[in-house]
């Protein structure tokens, strides 16, 4: 009985290991698992957020995209960035990276950022076989234009997008 329950152990902590993403982080180069969204308010935003930058006359410019969960309290919130040719503000001292996915063509960097933990498995699954390696980019590279920043609020089963920032950047 003993040798069964030893075996179950082991099998369910090998299985949540598995499940969340291997992200490697050098001194110029981060290496992250592909995820899948899982949450209808994320997939939602990440959606409206492509088709918004791909209608702007400026929007090509900004190829990436960073999404980086946070909290105040018990709420959940997350600001998206778009990121420029630049890639300057990919990767943030403050933020931890957790992996990345893909909504028509623009990759979505996901980012964690504060002191409180912030469980992300319960928003994306991880697919460990596909990984992605992202090279910092020089410190002194300077982004030609302000980042385009909107801050959401997770409600649960829906995001509220509570201001933006630098839209301008954009373009028409």
């Amino acid at each position: 009985m003993i040798k069964i329950l030893l075996i179950l152990v082991t099998f369910f902590s090998l299985q949540a290991f598995a499940a969340s993403p291997r992200t490697k982080i050098g001194k110029d180069k981060v290496t992250l698992s592909y995820i899948e969204v899982k949450d209808e308010a994320v997939k939602f935003v990440a959606f409206d957020i492509h088709n918004m930058i791909l209608r702007k006359s400026k929007g090509f410019l900004w190829p990436a995209t960073k999404i980086a969960f946070f909290k105040k309290g018990d709420q959940l919130y997350f600001d998206v960035t778009a990121i420029d040719n630049s890639w300057r503000n990919i990767f943030c001292a403050d933020e931890s990276p957790y992996g990345y996915f893909i909504v028509g063509g623009r990759i979505f960097i996901t980012t964690s950022k504060g002191d409180d933990p912030i469980d992300l498995e319960q928003y994306f699954t991880c697919d460990n076989e596909t990984e992605r390696t992202f090279y910092k980019p020089d410190a002194k590279t300077k982004p030609e234009n302000k980042n385009p920043v909107w801050r959401y609020h997770h409600t649960g089963s829906m995001a509220t997008v509570l201001n933006s920032t630098n839209i301008a950047s954009l373009g028409r």
